[in-house]
């Protein structure tokens, strides 16, 4: 599946919670379990999601790609940085069928690195991602 929309079009599925992001994983033992389609995000969710625990260790969000407005941006490559060093890092095999991902077509991830991509953001939650950050 090739990723057919502009770069304007791209989502990062490693968002955060608030009004307009786009729900598209619920974390299960560790894991993402993927939305049939994503769920748009209102002001009455989020203010619920946010007792507890972290809404982005419970949940996944996508929202548009920010690109050099966001830290993990890599200009000198144009692309998002954080997709590589977690590939690198996590070192999933792709599969040889993708499960099912409603943000795939517009994924930023997806659009870079395909499969391998796919195969490593079920095993990604935006809380792991902070720490294996901050242990750089």
């Amino acid at each position: 599946m090739e990723n057919k929309n502009t770069a304007e079009d791209q989502l990062c599925p490693s968002y955060i919670s608030k009004p307009g992001a786009q729900l598209f994983g619920i974390v299960a033992d560790g894991q993402v379990q993927y939305l049939d389609e994503v769920i748009v995000v209102d002001k009455t969710f989020t203010e619920a999601a946010k007792k507890g625990r972290s809404p982005e260790s419970r949940f996944r969000f996508a929202g548009k790609c920010i690109k050099g407005s966001c830290a993990q941006w890599n200009d000198g490559k144009g692309i998002c940085g954080l997709a590589d060093k977690l590939i690198d890092r996590i070192d999933v095999p792709p599969k040889a069928e993708l499960q099912h991902c409603a943000i795939r077509e517009n994924c930023r991830w997806f659009s870079q690195r395909q499969g391998a991509a796919c195969a490593i953001c079920s095993e990604t939650v935006r809380n792991l991602e902070e720490a294996f950050l901050a242990g750089q």
